[in-house]
């Protein structure tokens, strides 16, 4: 198991019990430095305080569980608007934004989500359902339009 799963799998519950969602979790090398990053949400938006109180709880959570040797910046933040949508849950929740779906093929859809199964999406393209394979999807994000 690799470390990000081990730590969803050990983290996740008391985060949950905090009141918060754990939507992802990257470690990542940004120059020099090592950065842990957990995104958390909650509905009606992520706070500084929530960060801060979700932050206490990895500190010590962390330290006990003692799987990372090397020094690492912990982060706790919101999920930007950007970040591609990965699990089922993230898609549920924002089933009425307007998503832009890249396929594997290099092609581009703009849509909504109908239904969410196992598998695959059901989509609605301007009254038009398409059904896509979960596993033919490269990235799925939300449509930012100004």
């Amino acid at each position: 198991m690799d470390l990000i799963s081990r730590l969803k799998e050990n983290l996740e519950t008391g985060i949950n019990n905090l009141g918060y969602e754990l939507v992802d979790c990257e470690f990542v090398s940004e120059g020099k430095n090592k950065i842990l990053r957990f995104f958390i949400y909650k509905k009606g938006g992520v706070t500084i305080d929530d960060c801060e109180k979700v932050s206490n709880f990895l500190n010590e959570k962390l330290d006990e569980l003692d799987l990372i040797k090397s020094f690492y910046y912990l982060e706790v933040s919101s999920p930007d608007l950007s970040r591609p949508l990965k699990t089922d849950r993230d898609l549920e929740r924002n089933k009425d934004e307007l998503l832009n779906v890249k396929l594997k093929n290099g092609d581009v859809i703009l849509c909504h989500i109908k239904e969410i199964k196992d598998d695959y999406l059901l989509l609605d393209k301007e009254g038009e359902d398409l059904k896509i394979a979960k596993s033919d999807i490269k990235t799925i994000k939300i449509e930012i339009v100004f």
